[in-house]
């Protein structure tokens, strides 16, 4: 894998886990807005082959052992509403409660919000450190280029 492949990666898991703090932040801030669906972030592999990197791995000798279909990373695809149904409670004088006078309550869980808020941050840290990691392997390479 090319010190290139690591930043991408890297920089992905970033993004993805920015995206996921800013959902979990979201849900914590409408725990008490009735009605709110607590949402929950969907992550898969990144998919994307550009041609570059195809032609890339061809030249590297990749294809004789077989040709990886994917560079890594993660991409957020959106999110989910959570399906645990939210607290109902009786106040048929509130503007949103429904037919029967039941105004239904968040769903937001705020410790499980933390805990992946928690989580989703620890990834981006680590992630951090991976770029850190490159960088320092790629300035240790041009010390070595230079005859150091």
């Amino acid at each position: 894998m090319s010190l290139k492949s690591s930043l991408s990666i890297a920089a992905q898991g970033m993004s993805a886990a920015s995206d996921r703090l800013q959902i979990y932040a979201n849900n914590i801030a409408n725990l008490g807005t009735p009605n709110y669906v607590r949402k929950v972030p969907v992550l898969s592999e990144n998919q994307d082959v550009s041609f570059d990197d195809m032609i890339s791995q061809m030249r590297g000798g990749v294809l004789k052992s077989g040709l990886s279909a994917s560079p890594g990373g993660v991409v957020l695809n959106g999110s989910v509403e959570d399906p645990t149904p939210g607290k109902k409670i009786y106040m048929p004088s509130h503007p949103e409660a429904d037919k029967n006078g039941y105004l239904t309550l968040s769903n937001v869980n705020p410790m499980a919000d933390m805990a992946d808020a928690t989580l989703a941050s620890r990834v981006y840290e680590a992630n951090l450190a991976v770029i850190g990691i490159v960088k320092a392997m790629a300035n240790r390479a041009l010390e070595i280029g230079r005859g150091q």
